[in-house]
């Protein structure tokens, strides 16, 4: 193979595409194939692609469950341009690196950190308030996600304060291995899978350091006009706009897979992309006055949807979730990384179905 002995370079061209998602299911089968051809490194364009800059260097892809093994190496934008330059060029380039990770063998132990504030009236109704606590170890993981885990217990923390009870359960969640594919929430779900028709849905923050922007509600279409009364009550504080988005990057979507409301806090944070998965990632990135400000919202948010005189929300049916899903184009990339589930595939068929 031409390939035998070699590190591939991948270069990106064009504007980023949106679903990134895909892409790195789509990668995933280039490297299976690299390796397959005997390569020894993949270089994986991704500073190039994010454009990010400053001698920035952002994670690559990482893995355990696949059955080949090669190396995946990221450069910074700059190094990564002047090599693409010098191959392009038609010079003859030689790359030595010199790779010192190392992994513990066997599967390690993580755990979620659940606390809840218990409902006075309907306690065995529940909605979950998360963000996760793992980071890439590159730096302090202060934006991805020590920001949300933050606001996470300084909403609890303000609740608790004020002597007041919310007619349903809130149970907040730190969720464990978010970066390794969701682990955590998937493993929640998991194992509450009996409790799912009394959960009316979670509240994540997970998209930087910025203020609030958006509530997107995972594909709950009947929601938005409710939130959007909600969200005007907030105006005093930030106008936040209301979408049925489903997110597929964080813990929300578990949750809207489960047909419930995944409801992604979506924040305004345009720096976020020079310092999460970099070792840029640190304390000084955060904005005190946003952090407070967000934990504030999060705390306001959360006590309304479990305070309200009549239910927030039920779980839809798979064929209604599998719609939804259908609809939010989410089912390519479920499909791609072997989230399609078997009851998922025949409600899929049932609607193709001539009627």
């Amino acid at each position: 193979s031409r390939l035998s002995g070699k590190i591939v370079l991948v270069v990106m061209k064009g504007a980023p595409k949106r679903d990134v998602d895909s892409l790195f299911a789509i990668f995933g089968d280039f490297l299976k194939a690299a390796s397959k051809a005997g390569a020894v490194a993949v270089i994986g364009g991704q500073g190039g692609s994010k454009a990010v800059g400053m001698n920035l260097t952002h994670t690559g892809i990482l893995g355990f469950d696949a059955d080949f093994a090669i190396s995946v190496l990221s450069l910074t934008a700059e190094d990564q341009g002047q090599l693409e330059r010098y191959v392009e060029s038609g010079k003859r380039v030689r790359v030595r690196f010199n790779v010192q990770n190392t992994f513990s063998n066997g599967p390690v132990e993580s755990a979620n950190v659940v606390g809840e504030i218990r409902g006075r009236q309907n306690p065995e109704q529940v909605l979950v308030v998360g963000a996760h606590l793992d980071s890439w170890d590159l730096s302090e993981g202060a934006t991805d996600n020590g920001t949300g885990s933050a606001s996470v217990l300084a909403s609890a923390e303000a609740i608790v304060r004020s002597g007041m009870r919310p007619r349903r359960t809130i149970r907040f969640v730190l969720f464990t291995g978010e970066e390794q594919g969701l682990d955590g929430s998937f493993a929640y779900l998991k194992q509450h899978q009996s409790e799912m028709t009394n959960h009316l849905g979670n509240l994540v923050l997970d998209n930087g350091q910025g203020p609030v922007r958006e509530f997107q509600l995972g594909g709950r279409d009947d929601l938005v006009a409710s939130f959007q009364l909600f969200a005007q009550s907030l105006s005093s504080i930030r106008n936040i706009a209301v979408t049925d988005k489903v997110e597929s990057g964080t813990d929300t979507l578990p949750f809207s897979m489960a047909g419930l409301p995944g409801i992604n806090m979506d924040q305004d944070s345009p720096e976020y992309k020079f310092t999460h998965h970099s070792s840029a990632d640190a304390l000084e990135a955060v904005n005190p006055d946003v952090l407070a400000q967000n934990a504030t919202l999060m705390a306001l948010t959360a006590y309304w949807i479990a305070d309200r005189p009549e239910r927030f929300a039920s779980p839809w049916p798979v064929e209604k979730t599998v719609k939804m899903l259908r609809a939010q184009h989410q089912d390519e990339m479920l499909k791609a990384f072997g989230l399609w589930s078997k009851e998922f595939a025949e409600a899929e068929k049932k609607e193709e179905a001539p009627k």
